[in-house]
């Protein structure tokens, strides 16, 4: 849904008709553009679980049994129906096109994917081990002999929460930076060569081809 939406949203960007009706237009700009990045937001808003908790999102619930496949992820759903939204609402809005222009926010845009790929690792290790050390709790041995796990961690307090949090966000897009402008364009250059090796051997084939079919 969110390929095509976005292949969609893409077209219309570049399409003259369109640019020069939006361009004559004031209102979708200042009205158009506000309602739909609020619906969208509201569908994002969507909770993972308990929906039934607050008649908003009970309402919301309802009305995916309306809108969406049966047996669907209904978060998920409304997590993508929202970001469409939102995009279509940024796709009416110059202001909100050059705000999201800043420099300091396409670089942020730039290490993104990176960071989607390294964010889980580096979570389960750096950020474990900044919030509850490197080492666990020894096993306890119980009057019968029999091993068991020592006692849970700690959960880490307040400050120790948010002194460390901002240091793991720095380190995070620190190593996505370096992972957007080594890793990827190696990766890139294998991948372009791995490309160019297989056509290689096709392009060779298929002159040989046309010279078979060629009258004499």
């Amino acid at each position: 849904m969110q390929f095509f939406f976005g292949a969609f949203l893409s077209d219309l960007s570049q399409h003259p008709g369109h640019v020069a009706w939006c361009q004559a237009r004031k209102w979708p700009s200042r009205v158009l553009a506000p309602i739909l990045i609020l619906i969208g937001l509201l569908f994002a808003s969507y909770p993972e679980d308990k929906a039934e908790w607050m008649r908003w999102s009970e309402s919301m619930g309802r009305m995916s049994e309306w809108i969406f496949p049966r047996e669907n992820e209904t978060p998920r759903f409304y997590s993508g129906l929202g970001l469409e939204f939102v995009a279509l609402g940024i796709h009416f809005s110059p202001g909100a096109k050059n705000v999201l222009s800043n420099k300091y926010l396409l670089w942020f845009g730039k290490n993104s994917f990176a960071v989607y790929l390294l964010h889980g690792a580096l979570l389960r290790t750096v950020l474990v081990w900044l919030y509850f050390g490197i080492t666990l709790p020894a096993d306890v041995t119980t009057e019968d002999g029999k091993v068991e796990p020592g006692p849970p961690l700690p959960q880490p307090g307040r400050v120790r929460f948010w002194f460390w949090l901002p240091i793991w966000l720095v380190f995070l897009y620190t190593v996505a930076n370096f992972w957007t402008k080594y890793v990827d364009p190696w990766c890139a250059r294998v991948t372009e060569n791995f490309v160019n090796y297989v056509w290689e051997d096709q392009k060779v084939d298929l002159n040989a081809e046309k010279e078979r079919l060629l009258p004499q």
